[in-house]
């Protein structure tokens, strides 16, 4: 399989990194309040908002927006100053993190919300508490105690939603159709020229916009998707799709 084309534009990100060999790589207080301290120094040195996030031992989510073309250079910076910290602190020798950091970027608004409520229930789907608002390495929980590492999320948008409606939001689980879209994103291409073009438009906007199938699927061919995307996404074969197209 292709590995998909790295996009650095400016936007909204789900980010994802996991320590090699799903070790652990946050054992202690001083670990996670250290990984929050290099987010508010990577929050101004590389002008990002840090929207939602949980910090778990093996792993780490992160809802981030980037106002400049930089999500690589910021987040290279937060993961490698956390390494290096580690590392000296434990005498390990060697690559803390699985890889550089798994990124998908965001559709819209209402992906948006669906991946902060699936990163704010994290710690809960694992079963490391058993109320949402008890776990202390997450962006709900800087919410509730305000305590020195608020300014992290102090310009996130879920501060839009009133503390009590917020936690009342993230208690209702996620349905299966929307964990399904967590990690979904926007169609990324690579033209002949090398330049990457990302096509937010999702499949199914397309067959909403049309009510002529076939229009529907010129159009989708016309922005980039793939025969081949459009019959799976329809759930018949290549060969009618073609064909409906240019009959």
């Amino acid at each position: 399989m292709a590995r998909k084309p790295r996009v650095n534009d400016p936007g909204f990100y789900h980010i994802v990194n996991r320590g090699v060999n799903e070790s652990v790589v946050f054992s202690e207080k001083e670990d996670y309040f250290k990984f929050m301290e290099l987010m508010l120094k990577t929050k101004y040195d590389y002008k990002v908002t840090f929207h939602a996030f949980t910090i778990l031992p093996t792993h780490y989510h992160i809802l981030i927006e980037t106002h400049l073309p930089n999500i690589s250079e910021a987040m290279r910076f937060l993961n490698s100053a956390y390494a290096a910290w580690y590392n000296y602190k434990t005498g390990r020798i060697g690559h803390l993190w699985k890889g550089r950091f798994e990124s998908y970027m965001l559709f819209d608004e209402d992906h948006f919300w669906k991946v902060v409520k699936y990163i704010e229930r994290n710690a809960l789907a694992l079963d490391l508490v058993d109320d949402i608002t008890k776990y202390e390495y997450q962006s709900l929980a800087l919410r509730l105690k305000k305590n020195k590492f608020f300014e992290i999320i102090d310009d996130s948008k879920i501060l839009s939603k009133p503390l009590e409606e917020y936690i009342e939001w993230l208690k209702k689980p996620l349905e299966k159709h929307e964990l399904d879209e967590i990690y979904k994103e926007p169609k990324i291409i690579k033209d002949e020229d090398g330049n990457i073009r990302v096509i937010r438009k999702k499949l199914q906007d397309f067959f909403n916009e049309y009510k002529d199938k076939k229009e529907a699927i010129k159009a989708a061919k016309a922005n980039g998707y793939k025969y081949s995307e459009i019959a799976r996404f329809l759930g018949v074969s290549n060969a009618y799709v073609s064909k409906l197209a240019k009959s």
